[in-house]
């Protein structure tokens, strides 16, 4: 028996930086176990994708695709419809965030035959049961399937425990080719690969869609295991850094103390990246920071949202904007970057409200030049709090799958902020504040470029206008892009 897992292009131009698809190694894992063939076909990093896929599915018995919502589903569904035109018998089936979300209206595309919600492993080794015979499509738990004109619901399948998982089959890809793409395309000299360790997030932030896909559960690997895991990967392919693709690495101190000791005491060294709550910053030791620093651990990655505490309420995010101001002072009391992600236009959010934060943003570069934020505007997707809302306040959502594949959160328009805003906020918080106070990132940028001779009076001027809240005929960013430091 054998199995092609297909995970779709993120973007209609491939520009987002790559890593191997965790979620198809996942699946694969068990299956290889119990001796079942897996072909893993990464369109990002396999330029005539759509005929390998073909290729495959002439010896395979089934195929799986992995889509989050937007183009992935456009071209999820294109390859899905190719192999149904030409395998009209083999089962298509789709897994992911957004299928599980919308299991109805995903099942009912005439391109796809069934769809696994939430964890895949145990669901794919169920479904190769079925199609050897030995079990009903009635019987397996967590999947949503047609009988005739009829979609069915199979119940919720519960979510399993990670350790009895094999580990990922990174030989299933060709790891150097995402390392080479990240080079090429992102100029990434450092060599790289996302890793996760965890499964789930006990936090029930508005905008997330995590708590109504998987419930909100958090499960580890075992440390020793991690530790064997990760060391195992930096020896095999040479790895410079590690990203923890976790939703909550740092939920468990016991078991994240006994991952830096492994990691500290590695005869191998090596830099990782992890996402962190604020909180977590301040419930953490002093001793365990330390710890962490010294083991490699040099950014943590967090989402701070917003700077306006009516804001942070109403999201749900669990913490106020003066947790993110002193999570930043034992950043870099202990030399680890913090890398927040903010985002702007939630529902009923005012520019008032969006001016408090883009001010926040200052006071954390001014408590530390090294911060790093990326700006983001609230999208609303499915299975959150905060789209319910805005879809009660007279939004309308997709209602079909093929309005979700054109589904971007660079184009979607909502009633929340206007295209001015937009790009007030993308000038200040993505130009304007990196400059004023700007980080190691930037700084390298510049010993590069044609501005070096100028760089203090470059950094002074914009300065100069962040603190007199001035952004009007922004000459700088004009010449920054000239000389492509934008």
């Amino acid at each position: 028996m054998k199995f092609v897992l297909f995970f779709p292009l993120t973007n209609k131009n491939n520009k987002h930086k790559v890593s191997p698809p965790l979620s198809l190694l996942a699946c694969a894992a068990p299956l290889l176990e119990k001796g079942i063939e897996v072909e893993v076909i990464d369109a990002r990093v396999e330029p005539d994708y759509r005929n390998r896929v073909i290729a495959a599915m002439k010896e395979a018995d089934a195929l799986g695709i992995s889509s989050m919502t937007g183009y992935q589903i456009a071209d999820g569904l294109e390859v899905s419809a190719a192999v149904k035109q030409g395998f009209p018998d083999k089962p298509v089936i789709w897994g992911g965030y957004h299928p599980s979300l919308l299991a109805d209206q995903t099942a009912r595309d005439s391109r796809l035959d069934l769809v696994v919600r939430g964890q895949g492993e145990q669901a794919c080794l169920d479904i190769a049961a079925w199609l050897d015979g030995r079990m009903e499509l009635e019987g397996i738990e967590g999947i949503t399937w047609k009988r005739g004109a009829e979609v069915v619901h199979n119940p919720d399948r519960k979510v399993a425990e990670i350790n009895d998982f094999p580990p990922l089959p990174y030989d299933l890809v060709d790891v150097e080719r995402y390392i080479e793409f990240n080079r090429r395309y992102h100029g990434d000299e450092h060599r790289s690969i996302s890793y996760v360790s965890s499964f789930g997030c006990p936090h029930e932030c508005g905008f997330c869609s995590n708590p109504e896909a998987y419930g909100r559960k958090w499960k580890g690997l075992k440390a020793e295991r991690v530790i064997a895991e990760v060391t195992g990967l930096v020896e095999r392919y040479d790895l410079e850094r590690v990203f923890f693709d976790d939703n909550n690495f740092f939920a468990s101190k016991r078991r994240v103390r006994e991952i830096c000791r492994g990691f500290r005491d590695s005869p191998r060294s090596f830099e990782w990246f992890a996402t962190i709550r604020p909180t977590q910053v301040l419930a953490y030791e002093d001793e365990d920071l330390t710890l962490i620093r010294d083991s490699g651990c040099t950014k943590f990655m967090m989402g701070a949202e917003s700077g306006d505490d009516e804001i942070l309420e109403l999201i749900k995010k669990g913490n106020e904007a003066g947790d993110v101001l002193a999570a930043t002072r034992r950043c870099r009391e202990h030399d680890i970057q913090p890398s927040y992600v903010f985002i702007f236009g939630f529902p009923t959010e005012t520019w008032d409200q969006m001016q408090v934060t883009l001010d926040f943003m200052k006071q954390l570069k001014e408590i530390y030049a090294d911060t790093r934020t990326t700006t983001l505007f609230f999208t609303p997707y499915p299975g959150t709090f905060l789209t319910r809302l805005g879809v009660d306040q007279g939004y309308r959502m997709p209602d079909s799958l093929e309005e979700w594949a054109v589904y971007d959160a660079r184009s979607v328009e909502t009633p929340w902020i206007t295209k001015a805003q937009k790009e007030r906020v993308k000038r200040i918080a993505d130009f304007y504040l990196p400059w004023a106070y700007p980080n190691q990132l930037a700084r390298e940028k510049v010993a590069r470029s044609r501005i070096k001779p100028f760089y203090h009076l470059f950094t002074a001027v914009c300065r100069l206008r962040v603190g007199h809240n001035f952004y009007g005929l922004p000459w700088e960013q004009k010449l920054a892009s000239r000389l492509g430091l934008t």
